[in-house]
């Protein structure tokens, strides 16, 4: 039975969906129709009123009957794909902190990535310093680079002017570490995917063709939930990745002193093959860092030595018109 699937492997999920998939299970199951109504508008997604009308029929019909179907459910657009490169790669970033931790003792970290905070994924710990860290995967390639920012394709990574200038805001401190892996999806989706279940595979095409009220824990639970319980085999067909550490401050620093990195503002570029979001454009090879020298200056000096180099400054002339 479908909702029996959905019940088992999102049972904890707060997605409406989730929550009408177990009001079936448990109206088959004997529950009274009150009870379930109510279960069902405590799980915080229906009216009560809803919430009957629902169960009212829930136990004779199909309870995807119930959902809101996706507008757009293309691979392209749907985000159910995009979310799994993120949770992959934030999960080779967790074994570079564990890494971290064995070497140095006094400092630790705080997954950031299910409190709702949109800026951070990762807070490294140590006395009362903080250091926070937004991981991201660099995986579709910008062809165009050469021609509309100076870069070459393979050496350039997009970071959203309008994110690094909010991180200077609330998270002045705040690296990204990049894994730049333009195989990384087609990886995903030659040996990942193939691993699933059937209940697995049933819950896949569920979340990419319905949506509704808090999908986005549903897709969270699901794509995080899979990669975990798929890490040890998927983890040896992939490469140990050599991630890219650059600061917001930097990031803002390049835009600043390279307009034309940023296509929209320095250069007339909008539909001739640059995205919609104005992003500043990274060199891999002179303006990041490897993540090996970051971890050797954390164990050697502590955070406070990252933070200090995150914060230089220096005197210059700048232009400074009056009119």
């Amino acid at each position: 039975m479908s909702s029996e699937r959905v019940a088992r492997i999102l049972g904890d999920s707060r997605w409406v969906g989730a929550q009408i998939a177990k009001a079936q299970v448990a109206l088959r199951n004997g529950a009274s129709k009150e009870d379930t109504s109510r279960t069902l508008y405590e799980s915080g997604s229906l009216s009560l009123k809803r919430s009957r009308e629902i169960v009212d029929s829930l136990r004779d019909a199909e309870f995807e009957s119930f959902l809101e179907k996706r507008t757009h459910t293309g691979s392209a657009e749907n985000p159910i794909s995009k979310l799994f490169p993120a949770a992959v790669t934030e999960r080779q970033f967790l074994d570079k902190l564990d890494q971290l931790q064995e070497a140095r003792h006094s400092v630790d970290y705080r997954d950031e990535r299910f409190t709702g905070h949109t800026l951070v994924d990762f807070t490294l710990l140590e006395n009362n310093t903080e250091l926070p860290v937004n991981v991201k995967n660099a995986g579709t390639r910008f062809e165009n680079a050469a021609r509309l920012v100076g870069l070459d394709p393979d050496d350039c990574i997009p970071i959203p002017a309008y994110k690094a200038y909010d991180a200077i805001d609330k998270e002045p401190n705040l690296l990204y570490a990049f894994c730049v892996d333009y195989r990384l999806i087609s990886k995903i989706e030659d040996f990942l995917l193939k691993r699933f279940s059937d209940d697995e595979t049933f819950v896949w095409k569920i979340l990419s063709t319905y949506a509704g009220s808090l999908i986005r824990d549903a897709e969270d639970r699901f794509v995080y939930s899979m990669v975990n319980r798929h890490w040890g085999d998927f983890s040896r067909l992939v490469p140990d990745p050599a991630f890219r550490i650059i600061s917001a401050r930097k990031a803002i620093r390049i835009l600043q002193n390279h307009p034309k990195r940023t296509p929209g503002l320095g250069l007339r570029a909008w539909g001739t093959g640059a995205s919609a979001e104005n992003n500043v454009h990274i060199s891999v090879a002179d303006e990041t860092k490897i993540w090996d020298e970051i971890l050797t200056r954390i164990v050697e000096k502590g955070l406070t030595d990252v933070i200090s180099a995150v914060n230089r400054k220096k005197t210059e002339l700048v232009f400074d018109p009056e009119v």
